[in-house]
């Protein structure tokens, strides 16, 4: 008796789309906020598929911000908006460093930095030695990029464990992370730089990742321009002193003293 083979269960060719899209469409926006005078990178974003991939998704930025994205289609032109916006700096322009939104004092950084960090670990994600820190919005990007792309390997292959740890990874970055902050800083460039390419940039960013958190259930808590805040000098209710006393000798050279 011949047995009936089972049936292959074919991808879903919508989800599969979609996770292609998402995966272009961070990966080319990701491209457009590197530094375009680091000589390490060779980032050249695609304006055409970014906003091809876009629409795939549904996205529903306007058509005049696409058309205010085309003033930094060229490096020259990222080159000079990029120093102008950014500056050379952190403390300078709108910083595109999630750790410079919203945070108390520098354990709070350093806290947010290794979440980051873990999350790109888990993943077998290393930043670039010398590179931009992890909280770099082209950083955090690739690696929404990544997930994309990876949950598109488990949907053609039909691997649903695999494809709900993605999902699972995305929605909890989103939260945690560049759903929480990059909408108050896009709001910082359209104040900055109204018109600019960046600030068009920018926006498409925000609505993308904001589109992107209510698809997979994300519930970040949205942070507003004004939660940018300087790094303190102290931890909130900390003080540090030297234990040293100068006077007592404490700093006299071994074998100087009675």
């Amino acid at each position: 008796m011949e047995r009936t083979p089972t049936p292959t269960r074919t991808p879903d060719a919508e989800t599969l789309e979609r996770a292609l899209a998402r995966s272009d469409v961070y990966r080319e926006l990701a491209a457009l906020f590197r530094d375009p005078d680091d000589p390490q990178i060779d980032a050249r974003p695609e304006l055409r598929i970014l906003r091809s991939a876009a629409r795939r998704l549904g996205s529903s930025v306007a058509d005049d911000t696409w058309s205010e994205l085309r003033r930094i289609a060229h490096r020259e032109e990222r080159s000079a908006e990029h120093r102008a916006i950014f500056g050379h700096v952190v403390a300078h322009g709108c910083p595109p460093y999630e750790t410079e939104f919203g945070r108390r004092h520098v354990f709070g950084q350093s806290q947010e930095l290794g979440d980051i960090q873990g999350f790109y670990e888990a993943f077998g994600v290393r930043p670039r030695a010398g590179g931009e820190r992890p909280d770099h919005l082209a950083c955090e990007l690739e690696f929404l990029a990544l997930l994309a792309l990876k949950e598109a390997v488990a949907v053609a292959g039909n691997d649903d464990d695999r494809r709900q740890l993605c999902r699972r990874a995305a929605r909890d970055f989103l939260q945690d992370h560049p759903a929480r902050w990059v909408r108050a800083f896009a709001a910082q460039i359209a104040m900055r730089a109204p018109g600019s390419g960046y600030a068009a940039a920018a926006a498409v960013a925000a609505t993308i990742l904001g589109e992107h958190a209510l698809a997979v259930g994300a519930l970040p808590v949205v942070l507003d321009p004004d939660d940018l805040v300087p790094i303190l000098e102290e931890p909130d209710g900390f003080t540090f002193e030297c234990g040293v006393d100068v006077e007592a000798g404490d700093l006299a050279p071994p074998g100087s003293g009675s």
